[in-house]
């Protein structure tokens, strides 16, 4: 199973950090992929859960170890522009659409499935924390990953059940 930390937040701290580099940082150290908020504004790219805020390269961004999250739709169109070697793994939810949707496709052909349920194995489940604040659905699930903030406390279970 692929375990995704959202915005770098992969134990449940430092929420204060998420979206930044030094977060991100520490998350990839401790062995996880993160999801990332990636805009675009004024031919800059920004890391920022709710708007741009930190200026970051495309070199930076480059790479499998990111699950970007295109914020908005010159993002959406930057992200097409570019190889997809460079940038394998993105997304975008579209704006006013159902939220949360059943799903999204990702570029990498795997959808982004928010909630406990994965579609089929091929999914990566988007914040089960959410509906399942107890995490008890994710000790036997089979899915490809899971996107979550509490990813340590996942994988532990994963390892040695909900009873450890």
């Amino acid at each position: 199973m692929l375990y995704i930390s959202y915005r770098g937040i992969f134990d449940g701290n430092n929420f204060q950090d998420a979206n930044t580099p030094k977060q991100l940082s520490k998350a990839l150290g401790a062995g996880f992929k993160c999801m990332i908020d990636v805009w675009r504004q004024d031919d800059k790219l920004y890391l920022g859960n709710d708007a741009p805020t930190i200026e970051v390269t495309a070199n930076y961004l480059k790479g499998n170890k990111f699950y970007i999250n295109a914020k908005n739709s010159d993002m959406v169109a930057w992200l097409e522009s570019q190889s997809a070697t460079d940038y394998p793994n993105w997304f975008y939810f579209v704006p006013d659409a159902i939220y949360p949707p059943v799903y999204v496709t990702a570029s990498n052909g795997k959808l982004i499935t928010p909630g406990t349920v994965p579609i089929n194995t091929n999914s990566i489940m988007f914040l089960p924390e959410i509906t399942d604040t107890a995490m008890f659905s994710m000790v036997n699930v089979k899915s490809y990953g899971i996107i979550s903030s509490y990813l340590t406390f996942i994988r532990r279970m994963r390892r040695e059940g909900i009873y450890y």
